[in-house]
């Protein structure tokens, strides 16, 4: 089965689209085949030139099925599939085909509020604080309110991923910026980790 990583969520604006397309272009960066596929009827699917990674069309739901189907039995790759925010009974059907599910939020009340209604209602997702704040302040009171708000669910959520600069870069048509390699290589390193997998998990065997 394809390694298959789904951005899912009810809230919009809390970082699908960058973060699919950040780990598209760490996993490139790290010469791994990685697939973006778009599923939001309201968005565009970026040129794939200038980019490291494929870029799909999956806004209709048949050409999605197709797509999945067609990648099903390739090992050599990782699909990365934007769920677009609004549209919980697409999340629904989109995690059970993942090996890893993210819910990314904002620090916000509202964000945090669609985030614990989204991990009750998909099981097997993981929350994924995202545009964290950096100075020590900001960071421990958004900390303090991710518990209180979060609390039941601290063992489902991974590490922020704080605010980068240049990471809007991923979603215009001339591709990202240099100063964002470093960061998108890690984090793709992140999401590989939590399913289990490495590097060495993309290379041939030696003959």
């Amino acid at each position: 089965m394809t390694h298959t990583v789904v951005w899912a969520g009810d809230k919009g604006g809390s970082g699908k689209t960058t973060g699919s397309h950040a780990i598209c272009h760490g996993l490139g960066m790290h010469g791994i085949r990685a697939i973006h596929v778009t599923t939001d009827p309201r968005r565009l699917v970026l040129p794939a030139e200038n980019r490291r990674y494929a870029t799909l069309d999956g806004r209709d739901v048949r050409q999605l099925a197709a797509v999945i189907d067609k990648l099903a039995d390739r090992t050599d790759c990782v699909l990365v599939i934007d769920g677009g925010g609004g549209r919980p009974e697409v999340d629904a059907v989109l995690a059970k085909a993942a090996d890893l599910t993210l819910i990314p939020f904002l620090h916000s009340g509202e964000d945090l509020r669609v985030a614990m209604a989204d991990l009750e209602r998909l099981p097997h997702a993981y929350g994924l604080p995202n545009r964290w704040p950096t100075q020590a302040w900001a960071r421990a009171a958004a900390e303090r309110e991710l518990d209180q708000q979060l609390g039941p669910f601290k063992h489902r959520l991974l590490s922020p991923l704080p605010e980068i600069n240049g990471l809007v870069t991923l979603v215009s048509e001339d591709g990202p910026a240099a100063r964002i390699n470093g960061p998108c290589k890690a984090f793709a390193l992140r999401i590989l980790d939590r399913m289990g997998l490495n590097l060495f998990s993309f290379r041939e065997p030696a003959a």
